[in-house]
């Protein structure tokens, strides 16, 4: 927490984000990112000074708080993860993964707003329709999905990541579904499928969508041919772990500073998990332009809500349906927990930001105005 790691995506668009801009324009959003990223936790943000009688002095920055900034995050993840205990179930859910063919990535970078919009909605309607039919649960879940645009090796990759109750509301009450089993993935995958292909059909025929004619039809030709993947991880017991492992998705960015290995004017090398090798950990050097542009594919449009609840877990079930399914399922109402950032980080990472680490006393904070170095 209070140690800068050796290398920080700052560095690569320190040495080259301005080489990269005259051959890559930068659209408003990419724009926002990338200079909230160069003056992330430096003298232009102002911070402030903690000081010690006994001559040891610490300075602290303000973080740019942009979603896309690897420094920035993991505070804003405790308070949402403390924000949805107080709103789930206490049963076992399901990690449900959506993805989309590659062959969809030019459209999807065109449209970004509509795509990912499309995705969420055809995930989810695809849970509510089969988890709705009574031969598989015959009730509504709850479901969490969060979007994610990038692999491992921060290639376009747009997919769903969803928790689903492994039950849910039906008119004879709580309706539990199998301990390992929610629903049939190769069901789920046809379902989506056409879901999704029937969704951006219509909305490229309103106009919402821009590609070429020619081009469209022979897309989804090609697409409703392929098998999509969809899957289904073992489910999880509780509900605090649940949204704890969710958590790390939720406020994660393309790349955490933690796998860059090395940064230099030029390259940039950083660790991935080859999961076609076992989930073999692998290095890969890539020129630091080639990095920038990998990077900013990854920033969401502006207001774009990439975290939505569905089903019981909808805002507007929360007094009706989710209240309903709190009791049937004796889950404890929690209130939640309101914390300082010195309590979060003290209890993160047993680190008490008030205490002089050098003699023990008690620090002093003196703020730093914006653009002024200390």
């Amino acid at each position: 927490m209070l140690t800068r790691p050796p290398f920080e995506v700052q560095d690569i668009l320190t040495h080259s984000l301005d080489s990269y801009r005259l051959e890559n324009p930068l659209d408003k959003d990419q724009y926002k990112a990338a200079n909230a990223i160069l003056r992330c936790r430096t003298a232009v943000l102002g911070g402030h000074s903690d000081s010690c009688t006994c001559g040891y002095t610490r300075i602290s920055y303000n973080s740019c708080r942009n979603r896309s900034c690897p420094k920035c995050g993991s505070l804003k993840r405790e308070a949402w993860i403390e924000g949805r205990l107080c709103s789930i179930l206490d049963v076992r859910h399901f990690h449900a993964v959506f993805t989309v063919p590659s062959s969809f990535n030019a459209l999807a970078l065109a449209n970004k707003n509509v795509f990912y919009d499309l995705l969420f909605k055809a995930s989810t309607e695809t849970v509510k329709a089969l988890a709705a039919d009574k031969k598989h649960l015959g009730a509504l879940p709850g479901m969490t999905a969060v979007l994610h645009t990038w692999g491992k090796t921060l290639v376009f990759h747009p997919h769903i990541h969803m928790i689903v109750t492994g039950g849910g509301d039906s008119d004879m009450g709580w309706r539990e579904g199998g301990k390992k089993f929610f629903l049939p993935v190769r069901a789920m995958s046809r379902k989506f499928r056409g879901l999704f292909v029937s969704l951006i059909r219509k909305a490229y025929k309103m106009g919402g969508i821009a590609f070429g004619e020619d081009e469209f039809d022979t897309l989804l030709d090609t697409v409703m041919g392929k098998e999509w993947v969809v899957y289904c991880k073992k489910p999880f017991k509780g509900s605090e772990g649940v949204y704890r492992y969710l958590g790390s998705y939720t406020h994660r960015t393309a790349i955490t500073n933690s796998r860059l290995v090395e940064v230099t004017a030029e390259r940039t090398t950083f660790t991935y998990k080859d999961y076609k090798d076992k989930g073999t950990q692998k290095l890969m050097t890539l020129e630091n332009k080639e990095f920038i542009r990998r990077f900013l594919l990854h920033v969401p449009p502006c207001g774009f809500t990439r975290i939505r609840h569905y089903g019981i877990y909808a805002s507007a079930n929360k007094k009706t349906k989710l209240s309903r399914c709190m009791v049937m399922t004796k889950t404890k109402s929690r209130v939640p927990r309101k914390e300082t950032l010195e309590e979060t980080v003290l209890r993160l990472y047993k680190v008490n930001l008030s205490v002089c680490p050098e003699c023990g006393g008690l620090l002093s904070k003196s703020l730093l105005p914006p653009g002024r170095p200390p």
